[in-house]
C-alpha cells in the first residue's frame, strides 16, 4: 500500500478510495493490537479514554484521515505525564481536532465559532460557565490556523485577529495558547474535567462537595494529569464501584481484554473484533458525536449487549483463532471484578469455560 500521503496522488477514484480505506483499516487493526497485546497497554487504554474526551470521527476528515488520527493519538501520548493545560494546548493545535471542528476555516474576516464553543463547553469550563459573547471572543482568539504541506497546523498572521478580546472578564490580545492558559486558570475547568474523568474512571458521580474537593486539590498541583488519574483510580469510590458491579466497560475495553486473554495473534482475531465492534456501538476512531462515546450505563442497550456476546462467540468459533490461542494454564479469579455467576474460578482454561466466562454478565464490567 502506498504511504499515507500518497493516496491523494492516485488519479483513479476507485483505487484512491481503496488506498484511503486500507489506511483506515490498518490504523484500526494496529490500534486494537496495541490495546490487546502492546507493550504499553495501560498507557494506550488512557489514550483511548482521552479519545472519548477529545472525539474526532474519521468521517469528519478527508483523504489523510489515517495520518491525522495517528497524529492525534501521538499528541495525546506525548502529554499523558504533563498537565491538562499541556494536553489541551496540544489538542487545540491538533490538525485532526481542528478539522473536525472547522478550525481551519476560522479566519479574521469570517470567524467560525464551532471550535471555540466546544473548547469552552466540553474541553474546559463546562455548560453554564460562559456567555455567548465569550464564545464569539474565543473564536476570534482561535482565528488564523491552517494546515501546511507537512500536515502541521500553523498560525497564519494574515488570517489571525490580533486585536484585544474580552473573555471571562479579562481583556488581552488572546491567541490559542494564551486562551488555553486562561481557561485552565478557571476553577470551572478543573471541576468540569474532574467530573468527566470521574464518570470514565470511577462511575456514578459523588456529591458536589467531593468533586469540588478533588478539583481544588488538582488545581493546587497545577492540573497534573498523573495525579488526577491516580487519585481517581485509587479512590474509595472506585474500589466500591468495582465491588458493587456498577461500572460497565466499553466495547473496545471488553474486546481488547478478551483478545488479550485468548492470546491469539492470528490475523482473523483482530479482523473479527473489528467487524463486530461497530455492532456493539463503538467502532474505533468513530465516536457518535462531539460528546464522545457513552459511559457506564450509557452502554445499556439490548442490541449492543447482544452484539457483544455474538462478537465474543465469533472469536471462539473461528477454528484458526482457537488453534493459535495462548491461554494461561487456568482462568483465575482476578480476571473479573466480582465472581462470575455461571463459572467458579479458578477453572481450567478450556474452550467451554472461556465461553461460559465471556457470556457471563460480569465479563462486561470493569
Amino acid at each position: 500500500m502506498p504511504p499515507a500521503a500518497d493516496c491523494r496522488a492516485i488519479p483513479e477514484p476507485i483505487e484512491r478510495r481503496r488506498c484511503i480505506g486500507g489506511q483506515v483499516r490498518d490504523l484500526r487493526l494496529d490500534w486494537l493490537d496495541r490495546l490487546a497485546f502492546g507493550p504499553s497497554r495501560r498507557e494506550d487504554a488512557q489514550i483511548q479514554m482521552w479519545l472519548g474526551i477529545f472525539p474526532v470521527s474519521l468521517r469528519q476528515l478527508g483523504p489523510e484521515r489515517g495520518v491525522l488520527l495517528q497524529g492525534q493519538v501521538e499528541a495525546i501520548r506525548a502529554n499523558l505525564n504533563g498537565s491538562y493545560q499541556d494536553l489541551l494546548a496540544a489538542m487545540v493545535a491538533d490538525p485532526a481536532l481542528q478539522i473536525s471542528l472547522n478550525g481551519p476555516i476560522n479566519h479574521r474576516g469570517k470567524p467560525n465559532e464551532n471550535l471555540a464553543r466546544e473548547l469552552l463547553e466540553l474541553f474546559s469550563l463546562g455548560e453554564g460557565h460562559f456567555s455567548e459573547q465569550d464564545v464569539i471572543e474565543a473564536a476570534r482568539a482561535l482565528t488564523g490556523y491552517r494546515l501546511d504541506e507537512f500536515r502541521t497546523l500553523v498560525l497564519d498572521p494574515r488570517r489571525h485577529d490580533p486585536g484585544p478580546k474580552t473573555i471571562l472578564g479579562r481583556t488581552a490580545a488572546f491567541d490559542g495558547p494564551q486562551l488555553v492558559a486562561w481557561l485552565c486558570q478557571q476553577p470551572a475547568t478543573a471541576l468540569n474535567i474532574t467530573r468527566r474523568l470521574w464518570l470514565e474512571i470511577v462511575g456514578p458521580l459523588p456529591s458536589s462537595a467531593r468533586l469540588e474537593g478533588i478539583a481544588s486539590a488538582w488545581r493546587g498541583r497545577k492540573l497534573a494529569l498523573p495525579w488526577l488519574i491516580t487519585t481517581l483510580e485509587t479512590s474509595p469510590e472506585a474500589v466500591a464501584a468495582s465491588r458493587s458491579a456498577t461500572r460497565l466497560a466499553s466495547p473496545i475495553a471488553v474486546m481488547s481484554r478478551s483478545l488479550a486473554l485468548l492470546g491469539s495473534r492470528h490475523p482473523d482475531s483482530l479482523h473479527i473484533a473489528l467487524q463486530h465492534l461497530p455492532r456493539m456501538g463503538q467502532a474505533p476512531f468513530e465516536p457518535p458525536s462531539v460528546k464522545g462515546w457513552p459511559v457506564n450505563e450509557g452502554w445499556l442497550n439490548l442490541r449492543w449487549l447482544q452484539a457483544r456476546r455474538r462478537g465474543l462467540q465469533a472469536l471462539l468459533s473461528d477454528s484458526e483463532v482457537w488453534a493459535s490461542n495462548q491461554l494461561p494454564d487456568r482462568l483465575d479469579p482476578d480476571l473479573t471484578a466480582i465472581a462470575p455467576l455461571t463459572l467458579r474460578l479458578p477453572a481450567e482454561a478450556s474452550r467451554e469455560n472461556l465461553a461460559r466466562l465471556w457470556s457471563d454478565p460480569v465479563w462486561q464490567l470493569r
